[in-house]
């Protein structure tokens, strides 16, 4: 992992990816700017897919507890983990966060996927430190309009970040955007 470097925006094309896809470098950069870590926090990655998002956040210093559902994304994430050599620093969990028991206190949780927003933001709230940041990633805009709703009931006041992002691409010789899905942050600290 050479090719590595201490900023946040691990180039895709090392990481395996899940059928559920990847959360793009770029987006992941922005995740954890707007986490404001120094370093030494401990994360929870909901829905982590490919592991990336935690990966990212072990690579910084932070300890991270990731959970994922699906099988075949949970091995994917497993296979990246032990790539970058991060085993001792991130904690992989197979389930339904819903339905996971948390020992630990966060400073900081990640939603990248759930089907089941409220119900998993219902089980670790009280393992959110009070200050500690909520961060939900967001393509739909249902998930957008319930992430919003679900930290306001619990005295969030969330700010919303729409990405949009075009990357370059060759057509014909020239340099034409291609562009991906709309992604949306929605984010605020605990009182």
């Amino acid at each position: 992992m050479n090719r590595l470097s201490k900023s946040p925006g691990i180039p895709d094309n090392l990481f395996s990816r899940s059928k559920a896809g990847l959360t793009r470098e770029e987006i992941r950069a922005i995740i954890v700017s707007k986490a404001r870590i120094k370093g030494n926090e401990r994360i929870l990655d909901v829905g982590t897919g490919s592991g990336s998002v935690s990966i990212e956040f072990a690579l910084l210093g932070c300890d991270a507890t990731a959970v994922e559902k699906d099988e075949e994304n949970f091995e994917i994430a497993k296979k990246n983990i032990e790539k970058f050599g991060l085993n001792d620093k991130i904690r992989l969990i197979a389930g339904e966060m819903e339905n996971i028991n948390l020992s630990d206190s966060f400073d900081v949780v990640f939603f990248g996927g759930t089907d089941n927003l409220e119900k998993s933001v219902n089980n670790v709230f009280k393992n959110v430190k009070p200050g500690g940041r909520m961060i939900i990633a967001a393509v739909r805009l249902e998930t957008v309009v319930e992430a919003i709703k679900v930290l306001k009931s619990r005295g969030i006041d969330p700010e919303v970040l729409n990405i949009c992002l075009n990357k370059g691409k060759d057509l014909g010789g020239k340099t034409a955007l291609a562009p991906s899905y709309p992604v949306f942050l929605i984010y605020g600290d605990r009182k």
